[in-house]
């Protein structure tokens, strides 16, 4: 079992970097609108904006609705063996 202060605390600490990130890419595109980014694999990848992708699909209003892959995150819950609460996910 999961400690859900724990997990509620580390979302949070999460999504204060996640959203110090997009915050810094989103002001130097704005900054300049010729940028490239070429590096962003790392950030799609990284386990944090994993973490908060998924708490915010799976706490958005379209949860219920497949997405590009044709799963929705109770078919996806239920295949990988989670047991996901408001505030925690668990492996049964």
């Amino acid at each position: 079992m999961v400690n859900t202060d724990e997990l509620a605390l580390e979302i949070v600490r999460v999504e204060r970097r996640v959203r110090e990130i997009q915050t810094k890419l989103h002001r130097w595109a704005t900054d300049d609108p010729d940028r490239r980014f070429d590096d962003l694999y790392n950030l799609v990848c990284d386990p944090g904006f994993l973490l908060v992708a998924w708490d915010r699909v799976r706490g958005n209003k379209g949860a219920r609705t497949a997405g590009t892959d044709g799963q929705t995150v109770r078919q996806v819950e239920v295949g990988k063996g989670l047991r996901c609460s408001s505030t925690s996910c668990d492996l049964s």
